[in-house]
């Protein structure tokens, strides 16, 4: 049986956390709920699909390789695989749509963030941590011990400012 699914296309040995609902719930006012949204690193059904599911117009997921299929969309909203961050970046930045992505703070520091999106990415920031799940033996667990912090990081949102601070 070939598996396509997103998560595991990632470089690194464990890249399969999924995020929470309360933590896209956390930015429902940002979601624009008119719109075609493509949550392209889904693994099937989970929470985070499920709720954008049941906010927003219509929601393409499980679409197999990200670097190959394009569904028809217009907003790009996941969590990815933060090993391959840097190259999907990329496709994002060729396929020059809106999009919201969760990713390490950090990598709002890095020179390939700068060369690609210089001046053009807005930033939502929780003052708390964001946590992630996965799926061990049918349970769900959830890591909340994770050392780093994540933020949204937005392009194409038109958001009120570039910075919003969440509570």
């Amino acid at each position: 049986m070939a598996v396509f699914v997103n998560k595991h296309q990632g470089k690194g040995k464990d890249d399969e956390f999924y995020t929470l609902k309360k933590d896209w719930e956390r930015i429902q006012e940002f979601i624009p709920k008119d719109k075609v949204i493509w949550e392209p690193f889904s693994n099937g059904k989970y929470e985070g699909v499920e709720y954008l599911e049941s906010i927003c117009k219509e929601v393409k997921s499980n679409t197999g390789d990200f670097f190959k299929n394009t569904p028809d969309y217009d907003v790009v909203i996941t969590n990815m695989p933060f090993s391959i961050k840097r190259d999907v970046l990329i496709r994002l930045k060729e396929l020059d749509k809106p999009f919201i992505l969760i990713l390490p703070t950090l990598s709002l520091q890095t020179k390939y963030m700068k060369n690609l999106f210089n001046g053009d990415l807005q930033v939502i920031l929780p003052t708390k941590k964001i946590f992630f799940y996965k799926w061990i033996d049918g349970e769900k667990k959830i890591y909340d011990k994770l050392s780093w912090y994540c933020c949204y990081v937005c392009f194409k949102m038109n958001l009120p400012r570039d910075i919003i601070w969440l509570d």
